[in-house]
């Protein structure tokens, strides 16, 4: 589940070619050009998932997720540039001038960069806008801290585990992106947390969610 791969506000933006390809896109030879990049993003969302339960990658996913911190938006939209992905369009933008989700496709790839804010500890979170107002969700301070996995000979940099429930955690519970899927959503939260956290209190597996003031 990437932010742009909502079934509300980012699908208003996505143009129609990202919602084409589904089940057709060969994505590891992008995952190997991320790879090369410096400093590395880091890939979440269902490819993620795949990666780390499965080691593998099929072609039934319909976008690749990136996540960067936002100072780092410049520097990798231009990166992204040289590799191809060009006029990144916004596809979520929850807080004014300070957009979630931005989006291009090169050919029959498409890829959303997500920006990650910090607040004033240098705690990590990233906001969305629920019915009540924008909130800020929670991530852990591991997110970027999970090894390579190798598949292919290509070294794949993913959010941590922790990183990935507490994503699926916090958009099912503000349901600013609709109900989780039936037999996918609930499906790949529990295999995750049976992976990588089986004997783990509830409470770790769940962000904290905070109102934003604007």
């Amino acid at each position: 589940m990437g932010f742009g791969s909502s079934r509300l506000d980012g699908d208003q933006h996505r143009p129609e070619a990202a919602d084409s390809v589904v089940g057709v896109a060969d994505y590891m030879p992008l995952l190997g050009e991320l790879a090369s990049l410096n400093p590395p993003p880091f890939i979440f969302g269902s490819i993620a998932e795949a990666v780390l339960l499965d080691r593998a990658v099929s072609q039934s996913h319909g976008d690749i997720d990136v996540l960067i911190p936002r100072d780092q938006a410049e520097l990798k939209t231009e990166q992204l540039g040289e590799l191809g992905f060009h006029d990144f369009a916004v596809y979520y933008e929850p807080l004014p001038g300070r957009p979630l989700v931005l989006g291009s496709s090169r050919g029959d790839l498409a890829l959303e960069l997500n920006l990650l804010d910090r607040d004033a500890t240098g705690s990590p979170y990233f906001a969305v806008r629920t019915e009540d107002g924008p909130v800020a969700i929670s991530m852990p301070r591991d997110l970027f801290d999970w090894p390579a996995t190798i598949i292919d000979g290509v070294p794949i940099r993913t959010l941590s585990p922790l990183a990935l429930i507490q994503i699926r955690a916090g958009v099912t519970a503000t349901g600013v992106f609709g109900p989780p899927r039936p037999g996918k959503d609930e499906m790949h939260q529990a295999r995750l947390i049976a992976a990588f956290f089986p004997d783990a209190e509830q409470e770790l597996n769940e962000p904290r969610i905070m109102a934003i003031t604007e």
